[in-house]
């Protein structure tokens, strides 16, 4: 057997391995019917807690608060990692980064690994990602399964919606008659913070940041408070951050408006009746939370960088706004847009399927318990309810997340009982979910323009 056949076996034809989640999905209600298409939408660097639909005082995306209204809102969904290239194997794997083995740029996820795109391809559906390249760009293995994957960003290190969303709508019109799967990206959220909208309280900002280039270049630099500003150490003010994170926001209305455009193009394709619609980000942003700017080089996984917005729009059912406090995770998006389109789940996925949630039932009561997230090797956290625990290298960090969201106090020492069953669950989590070692096609050659693109967003030196 080949591998290529074996993959299609895997994807398809392991029936045993997904009837218990197509019989789920037959009893639940959930409006299940082949018929319905998905739309998948990642906004890099979208913290769930800057958008109004999750409790931000300001209204930064207007187009996803109205979107949140017809859908359900998952009020507490985890990234698996801290970066875009890992976490996005993860949801397209439906696997922890520990057992596809995606850690770093010079990796990419093997052949082997069956994805979301190839299920739904050997199923019939038209398979499209219009993405903005960098960490999604096709050569580390992401585009796998998909007829069309667009990651062309000419000499720009990013690429944006107003390059990205024209093609995705014109490829969507082409499409409209058959059965799809469209996946969008993009790094208008993402560092520099350029983008046109002022955001709220720049435009009268006249601090030592005004006029800077907001790039990640510039902002990595912020240490004890200061910033490194044309040569010399700048104390940066309450202001001054506050400016920053205006620029932030202004990313997330700019991003907003193309998630509109997408809305109102699938009304007037008479789509929206049968398109489940998703949203949701790879992972979220340090603002300076925990007195950095610099998420990728802290391996930040507080929750500012792994607590993601998920919101699912079925259209067979009226949601409106149904929150769902119940953790969720990346990983659980393809069993769950799997199970909505009655199609087996891969026995390798660990993630689970959201529908029986989506469709209005109760959690198990040891639903999802605990959710996980890595950043690198020898760092990662769980995530039990109430409490957090971080791991690295021996070292451990524990947070009370109802009593302290910010995550300032590490009560490890005052809660020996606690850190020691969470590290006893981190443990046997890592050996529950291990793989076999990483086979030999999972290593990428970068070019000298991928790592041109990469040096100018700031992540090579």
């Amino acid at each position: 057997m080949t591998r290529r056949t074996l993959k299609q076996f895997i994807a398809g034809g392991v029936i045993l391995a997904g009837a218990c989640a197509v019989s789920r999905a037959e009893g639940s209600g959930a409006g299940n019917e082949p018929g319905l298409n998905v739309i998948l939408i990642c906004l890099n660097s979208l913290r769930a807690g800057h958008l109004k639909a999750y409790g931000y005082g300001t209204e930064t995306a207007p187009n996803i608060t109205r979107l949140a209204g017809e859908a359900a809102v998952f009020e507490t969904a985890v990234a698996q990692s801290h970066w875009t290239l890992p976490s996005m194997a993860s949801l397209f794997t439906s696997k922890y980064v520990h057992s596809h083995g995606l850690y770093e740029r010079r990796g990419k996820l093997s052949e082997r690994e069956v994805t979301l795109a190839e299920t739904l391809k050997e199923r019939g559906y038209r398979t499209a990602a219009f993405t903005g390249g960098l960490d999604m760009t096709g050569v580390y293995g992401l585009k796998q399964g998909f007829e069309v994957y667009s990651d062309d960003t000419g000499k720009k290190p990013m690429g944006s919606f107003s390059a990205i969303m024209p093609r995705a709508l014109k490829w969507l019109a082409a499409n409209k008659n058959e059965k799809f799967f469209l996946f969008l990206d993009s790094y208008d959220i993402h560092s520099p913070f350029d983008k046109p909208e002022p955001g709220p309280g720049a435009a009268e900002y006249s601090g030592a940041l005004k006029g800077a280039v907001l790039d990640y270049n510039l902002l990595r630099n912020f240490k004890n408070g200061a910033l490194v500003l044309n040569g010399r150490k700048v104390p940066l003010s309450r202001a001054d951050i506050d400016y920053i994170i205006s620029r932030y926001d202004a990313g997330i209305a700019y991003a907003d408006r193309f998630v509109g455009a997408l809305l109102a193009k699938l009304d007037e394709l008479g789509l929206a009746g049968n398109t489940v619609v998703i949203l949701t980000s790879e992972h979220g942003e340090e603002l300076a939370d925990h007195g950095s700017f610099d998420r990728f080089g802290q391996r930040n996984l507080y929750e500012e960088a792994i607590r993601v917005p998920l919101i699912v729009k079925n259209p067979r059912i009226a949601l409106k706004g149904a929150r769902i406090p119940a953790q969720a995770q990346l990983i659980d998006i393809m069993p769950t847009v799997l199970e909505l389109l009655a199609v087996p789940v891969n026995k390798e996925a660990q993630g689970v399927s959201l529908v029986p949630l989506i469709a209005g039932g109760k959690p198990e009561k040891d639903f999802n318990r605990f959710v996980y997230s890595e950043a690198g090797f020898h760092k990662w956290a769980v995530r039990a309810g109430e409490w957090k625990l971080i791991y690295e290298s021996g070292k451990y960090e524990l947070f009370d997340l109802v009593n302290d969201r910010s995550e300032t106090e590490n009560l490890a020492e005052k809660n020996p009982a606690v850190v020691y069953e969470l590290a006893q669950e981190l443990m046997s989590w890592r050996r529950r979910t291990r793989t076999a070692k990483s086979p030999d096609d999972t290593r990428v050659t970068l070019t000298g323009e991928m790592k041109r693109k990469l040096k100018e967003a700031g992540y090579w030196r």
